[in-house]
C-alpha cells in the first residue's frame, strides 16, 4: 500500500530540517546524503522518492529554513506593524538565535553559498530580498528613506549574527549584538 500524502510530506520535512541543520553547522562539503538520512531517521531510498540530489536537497534546504525562520512567521493581531518589527529584530539580535534551533539561513549559509551553483545562489538571493522587503513593509516607508536603507540594515544585522556564531566568547557575541540593535534602533527611526 502507498504511503499517504501527508505521510510523504512529513518525510520531506524531516529530511528538509536535517539537511538545513546539517548544513548551517557543517557545510555543504561536510555532509553526506547518508548522515542526513542517519539524522532523521530514514532511509537513503526515501532520499530518492524526494531530491535527485545533495545539491537540489540543500537548496530546498535553504528555502525551507527561509519559510519556517521567525520572520516568515505572520504578525499577531494587537500588534503594529512596528511593534512586531522590533520583536523580529530583537529576536534575530539574541544569543538564541545565533546558537539556537532555528537559524537564519542567510547568515549561516551565506560563505558556503559562495560555492554552490546558480539555481541556489538565486534561492539564497530571493531570500535576501524577501527579507529586505518585509522589513521595509513593517517600519513603514515613512520611517525609512529608501530600499538602500535596508539593504545596509539586513547586511549589518546578517553580518553580526553569522560573526557571532564563530566566536567563542558569549560577552563579546552579545556586545556585537547589543551595538546592532541599536544601530537598528536609529536606522529604523526608534524602532
Amino acid at each position: 500500500m502507498p504511503y499517504s500524502s501527508e505521510h510523504k510530506q512529513n518525510s520531506r520535512e524531516k529530511i528538509l530540517q536535517s539537511a538545513y541543520r546539517l548544513f548551517s553547522t557543517k557545510g555543504f562539503d561536510n555532509v553526506t546524503i547518508d548522515r542526513v538520512m542517519q539524522d532523521c531517521s530514514l532511509t537513503r531510498g526515501a532520499f530518492y522518492g524526494h531530491f535527485r540530489s545533495k545539491s537540489e536537497l540543500y537548496k530546498e534546504a535553504l528555502k525551507f529554513a527561509a519559510s519556517t525562520s521567525k520572520l516568515a512567521d505572520i504578525k499577531p493581531e494587537g500588534l503594529s506593524s512596528r511593534e512586531w518589527l522590533s520583536v523580529l529584530l530583537d529576536g534575530y539580535l539574541s544569543l538564541e538565535h545565533v546558537y539556537g534551533e532555528r537559524p537564519c539561513p542567510l547568515a549561516f549559509l551565506a560563505t558556503d553559498i559562495v560555492s554552490r551553483d546558480k539555481e541556489t545562489h538565486k534561492t539564497y538571493a530571493r531570500g535576501y530580498t524577501r527579507m529586505n522587503q518585509l522589513i521595509l513593509d513593517y517600519a513603514g516607508r515613512d520611517t525609512v528613506k529608501n530600499a538602500q536603507d535596508i539593504f545596509s540594515l539586513t547586511s549589518m544585522i546578517i553580518g553580526a549574527v553569522a560573526v557571532s556564531r564563530t566566536l567563542g566568547d558569549q560577552q563579546q557575541v552579545q556586545q556585537i549584538l547589543s551595538s546592532c540593535r541599536q544601530q537598528a534602533r536609529l536606522m529604523l527611526g526608534g524602532i
